[in-house]
């Protein structure tokens, strides 16, 4: 599907940047509009202490764009309610592909023809995060049965959250979260219903990788992205992981996001992870930070050598 993604240009970002990294693409990224978070309150502060602090309201947006220029970050996956959406788009611009959120009872924000709709405007490029597990819903669920039908007929990706959330989310934000729910194969109905479907497992099903790893082997189309586990886990638990898709020859399928949420800071942290990640070779790491996404999210020739020619000068 190129409709959304073959106009984009290089925007926004100082020669500066542009000239000492090469380009990053970020998967998963999120906006907000008002309160950032429920977050169980422990664990993020820990988290903001960890990673520099939590920025409020219009000072979160120009955080997370400081760290995208700072990482050269060309393109960024952002999900999040629709106003905040159409917030951060005119800010971004085509810097930017939409992720069409959940609403408050945990199932998509839109109809099937809404979201239509805003894919025609350019706003929605990707379905999810699908964060169904804290709503207590498998990603399998039947009443998401239109919306993969309608993914898989215009192309559009479908990214799905699996693995943990934060601890204590159970007793605090996430009353129906189960861990349970966080496991790859619940995912696999879905995956075998819709051959032609695009997914991205989010967090690579962490800490599930053995079904992580066996859905890999079966459907040759299915990606995964290792947000998160780049600063939330401890550093040898994340290059365990890591290394073990890799070992498992799945180098070519492995997605770089941030998932960033209300610490522009995991930004830098993640890149940076993966860049000291000494058993990649360069080539699995330029494949992880942007052509593995460049090929999952089509992106035309033409705005491939454009990207690289302006990290270039």
């Amino acid at each position: 599907m190129r409709i959304m993604f073959a106009a984009i240009a290089v925007v926004g970002m100082p020669l500066s940047a542009q000239t000492q990294r090469p380009p990053v693409i970020d998967i998963h990224l999120h906006s907000y509009t008002g309160a950032l978070s429920n977050a169980p309150p422990s664990w993020a502060a820990e988290r903001a202490q960890d990673l520099g602090g939590v920025p409020s309201g219009e000072e979160h947006l120009a955080a997370t764009i400081e760290q995208m220029d700072r990482y050269n970050i060309v393109l960024g996956v952002v999900s999040g309610p629709e106003a905040s959406l159409r917030e951060w788009k005119s800010v971004l611009g085509d810097r930017m592909v939409g992720g069409a959120f959940l609403g408050e009872d945990g199932l998509p924000e839109h109809s099937v023809q809404e979201l239509s709709q805003r894919v025609a405007e350019g706003l929605v490029g990707v379905f999810g995060e699908l964060g169904l597990q804290y709503a207590g819903i498998s990603p399998a669920d039947d009443r998401l049965a239109p919306y993969y039908a309608w993914a898989e007929r215009t192309g559009v990706p479908v990214a799905i959250h699996t693995g943990l959330g934060p601890p204590g989310g159970p007793h605090t934000f996430a009353p129906r979260f189960r861990t349970t729910l966080g496991r790859p194969s619940l995912a696999e109905p879905v995956l075998a219903r819709h051959s032609r479907l695009k997914v991205y497992l989010m967090h690579a099903g962490w800490p599930y990788l053995s079904e992580t790893v066996a859905l890999l082997y079966i459907y040759p189309e299915l990606y995964v992205d290792v947000c998160v586990l780049a600063w939330a886990l401890p550093e040898e638990a994340f290059h365990k992981s890591l290394g073990g898709l890799i070992d498992a020859g799945f180098g070519k399928r492995i997605l770089f996001g941030t998932d960033q949420m209300m610490w522009p800071g995991a930004i830098g942290r993640a890149i940076e992870t993966v860049e000291g990640a000494d058993y990649l070779t360069e080539e699995q790491r330029r494949d992880i930070l942007y052509f593995n996404a460049a090929r999952f999210l089509d992106l035309s020739q033409d705005l491939i050598d454009r990207h690289h020619a302006a990290g270039s000068r």
